[in-house]
């Protein structure tokens, strides 16, 4: 049975070492650590099929549609160090926002528009489809 699970918090670029680029996250509400700090256990990366909502500060809908991934648009040629100097390399390409590679942008916005809903923690409500066959709910990222 499908069924539609809502998650509010706040949304943001989630990058670390290892990512090679950017993700566009959210940090659901509720998975705070003592010190205030996020809990990994929050960690939502966006998917395709997702339906978003960005708030402004005072309450306003900034965004708000289903998640389509594009991977192609903008994408520009990573950088590599052969010999002692840098050039692009044949086939890595990935796409930049606001200086900052990533792995995919919204289909139809432009990317740095797309990009500043995810500065500010903005709070966010993602609405998913998920399978529950079993009458959990599943949390992964």
């Amino acid at each position: 049975m499908m069924v539609m699970r809502e998650m509010k918090g706040v949304c943001f670029l989630f990058s670390e070492t290892g990512t090679e680029g950017g993700w566009w996250a959210m940090q659901e509400d509720g998975f705070v650590a003592e010190d205030g700090h996020w809990k990994y256990e929050g960690l939502r990366y966006l998917q395709e099929e997702d339906d978003l909502t960005v708030y402004g500060d005072d309450g306003s809908e900034l965004f708000h549609g289903t998640i389509h991934q594009d991977t192609r648009t903008g994408t520009i040629p990573r950088q590599v160090l052969r010999d002692g100097e840098w050039e692009n390399h044949a086939t890595w390409k990935q796409q930049v926002v606001g200086g900052m590679w990533v792995h995919w942008i919204q289909k139809g916005i432009d990317p740095e528009a797309w990009g500043q809903l995810f500065i500010g923690n903005k709070r966010c409500l993602v609405r998913r489809k998920e399978d529950n066959k079993d009458g959990t709910t599943r949390r992964g990222l």
